[in-house]
């Protein structure tokens, strides 16, 4: 019975997916799902589309052999189909060509196309490229060996890109787009791919060297996360002495991933998001139950020990309390005080206001004397308003004016003549005699008012070192030694009482509980039996359900990939070559001569040849399926290096150069020095050097 190959809907996925999960409600599976950023909406048929139309290069040539050195110039028209940088000799500058092509189309150089002695060579690199229907130029400026400055161009048109000249980047429709120093530069081409071509990265989980194992003999993992650079292996191929099929590594099955992505399998993307949302859960879950346990251990280790030193602080506290001295007391009298000083300040304020009132009244008798006795003007006026200031505008009389008043017999208010004085001398005597009374009874009024605040600043100095007195007793029942230690030992109580609550993992008190309680999120009714829906059984069922599909899909297509390698790879030369079976963990499964032969027991020269067979099979079968599912481009460094045979290697270039006219929208590059090239390619696709030797 043969597997059902159509593409499930979304709708068709959670389905299965609540199935599966006990018919669990669809909206809190779709929010799980959601939460970890999964969209399981079916794939649209992939079109991916690589072309390079153009490169340019510059740069200074250093070899120390002066005939061959100096600045030189590459401008390499290009397009789809079969391309050869070809020579008649080696160390010609090919693979170094094709390096500066892959750092301009990966951001950075291929390692299986870098030479080192020619990477300071290249100061300038420029590719003009059609990206999933997107005409683009990558500039790339080398201010150091290997370290670009990047900016990327686009245009309206492929043309408008093309005619401009050299390091041009103005024209009709062009502009800039977005530029990159040098640590950026990866990043932006690698988005700018992986945006026009529809692509998402690949996690994979690999074991954290030294990581302890869990109760079930696993290590912790990390992600890592592979994009547009290790995606290119599926471009670039790897050299003829790497035992990779595809891809920079085999952790995580990553060169059956590349397949499957290359491939347009359906949900592959998603099945890969599943498995990595899934492995941070369960080893999340890990950690969480590896922790407990470990603090578990430890709670059994600590508890005794801080049980036993809090009983003997909690006692030391009682035994400090007993000693520490009884300050209400004191406190008490302290109060008092301070009260009793703010009533003798309140008195001897008010005792001080009336002594300077006193003395006011007695210095003005007192002057008013002295001027009865000194001046007949002032006798004249005895017993008359004798006033310090005008009593209209309060303005001062000062001695001047009773100093004119004395000389002049003029008032020293109204300045108006005086009248003349009378000749009675019993009246004057009189007039003296009630004015030395006033004085004397003003001065009895400063004596009283003197003793009075007298008085008054004596008691609150008393209250004052009372309270001074009391303050100090406080002070110093306070800073007794006892109260220090009784403040240690409260200290010391509560800390062990903290530690000892989290060793053993106690939450004592209503309140903890009822709060605890209420934090907890309210959980949907469940029938009966069902069990609760966590994130990792969603996921789990999820990835089950996925992963069956995409299986499915997979054994489908590498079934018809392995006819296409097989057939591919006897074109190529590969001999005794009797089957081949891919399967899903990425193993080749090759019957040679009769054997069991696996891929990496190959030798060099058919690794390279089974390595293209493989990737031009994926592009056959995707074009047939009338996807364009692999970008079309494959870039290949002396595929018939290792050839001894004249006749074999002709076939290889023969079967090369067929491959890149047959399949529609490919574009081959290759590199050689076989003398094959020259009778398979036409002028116009062989990019060579002055008599087919250096290309710079």
């Amino acid at each position: 019975m043969s597997e059902d190959l159509s593409v499930p809907s979304e709708s068709e996925l959670h389905r299965r997916i609540t199935t599966r999960l006990g018919n669990a409600d669809l909206e809190e599976v779709t929010a799980i799902l959601a939460a970890h950023g999964l969209d399981l909406t079916p794939p649209l048929p992939a079109r991916r589309e690589l072309v390079v139309h153009r490169l340019y290069c510059e740069g200074v040539k250093h070899t120390g052999t002066a005939a061959k050195d100096g600045p030189f110039t590459l401008d390499i028209p290009l397009g789809p189909g079969p391309w050869v940088i070809a020579s008649e000799i080696n160390s010609a500058g090919k693979s170094s060509v094709l390096w500066a092509l892959s750092f301009a189309l990966r951001g950075e150089g291929f390692p299986g196309f870098r030479r080192p002695e020619t990477v300071g060579w290249f100061h300038y690199v420029r590719a003009d490229v059609e990206v999933g229907g997107v005409a683009g130029s990558i500039r790339l400026t080398f201010e150091r060996p290997g370290r670009p400055h990047a900016r990327l161009l686009s245009a309206n048109s492929l043309p408008a890109l093309l005619t401009l000249e050299g390091r041009s980047e103005e024209g009709p429709g062009v502009r800039v787009v977005s530029e990159a120093e040098p640590p950026e530069v990866e990043a932006l081409i690698s988005r700018f791919m992986m945006d026009r071509l529809g692509l998402r990265p690949i996690s994979v989980w690999r074991a954290e060297p030294g990581a302890p194992k869990g109760e079930d003999g696993q290590r912790d993992s990390t992600e890592d996360v592979h994009g547009w650079p290790s995606f290119f292996y599926a471009l670039a191929l790897n050299s003829a002495n790497d035992t990779i099929l595809l891809g920079p590594t085999t952790v995580g099955q990553l060169p059956v991933r590349l397949m499957q992505l290359f491939l347009d399998v359906p949900y592959a993307s998603e099945l890969t998001r599943l498995v990595t949302a899934r492995k941070a859960e369960l080893q999340e879950e890990s950690r969480v139950a590896r922790r407990a346990h470990e603090d578990a251990r430890a709670r059994e280790q600590k508890t005794e020990p801080l049980r036993a030193a809090l009983a003997d602080a909690q006692q030391r506290l009682r035994d400090l309390r007993n000693a520490q001295p009884d300050i209400t007391a004191l406190l008490q009298t302290v109060e008092r005080a301070a009260t009793k000083v703010v009533a003798c300040q309140d008195a001897y304020q008010i005792a001080a206001g009336q002594l300077e009132a006193a003395r006011k009244n007695r210095l003005a008798d007192q002057r008013a004397a002295r001027r009865a006795r000194q001046s007949s003007a002032a006798r004249l006026l005895l017993g008359a308003l004798d006033p310090e200031a005008c009593p209209r505008c309060d303005h001062d009389i000062d001695d001047a004016r009773r100093a004119i008043e004395d000389t002049d017999h003029r008032c020293s208010v109204c300045a108006n003549p005086l009248p003349d004085e009378p000749d009675d001398p019993e009246a004057a005597q009189a007039a003296l005699t009630r004015i030395d009374d006033r004085l004397a009874a003003s001065q009895a009024a400063e004596s009283r008012s003197k003793a009075a605040a007298d008085q008054a600043a004596h008691t609150l100095k008393c209250a004052r070192t009372a309270y001074a007195e009391a303050t100090a007793a406080l002070t110093a029942a306070q800073s007794n030694e006892v109260f220090t230690l009784v403040e240690h030992a409260k200290n010391e109580v509560f800390q062990l009482q903290g530690a000892l609550m989290l060793a053993a993992g106690e939450t004592t008190g209503a309140l903890p509980a009822l709060a605890a309680i209420l934090s907890e999120p309210a959980q949907p009714t469940r029938p009966a039996g069902q069990q609760p829906l966590t994130d990792e059984r969603v996921l789990a069922v999820a990835t089950e359900v996925v992963k069956e599909v995409v299986e499915t899909h997979s054994r489908a297509l590498f079934t018809e990939l392995n006819g296409e390698i097989l057939g591919i790879a006897a074109a190529l030369g590969v001999t005794n070559l009797g089957s081949v079976n891919l399967n899903l963990a990425g193993h080749l499964n090759a019957i040679k001569s009769g054997a069991k032969h696996p891929y990496a027991s190959f030798s060099p020269v058919d690794r390279l040849r089974m390595r293209i067979a493989a990737v031009v099979g994926m592009i056959r079968v995707g074009r047939r399926r009338g996807i364009a599912s692999h970008p079309g481009l494959l870039l290949i460094d002396a595929p018939t290096a290792d050839e001894v045979v004249p006749e074999t290697a002709h076939q290889v270039i023969q079967t090369l150069y067929d491959t890149g006219n047959d399949i529609p929208g490919m574009q081959l590059i290759i590199t050689s020095i076989e003398s094959a090239v020259w009778d398979i390619f036409p002028r116009d696709r062989i990019v060579t050097g002055i008599d087919g030797r250096e290309l710079f």
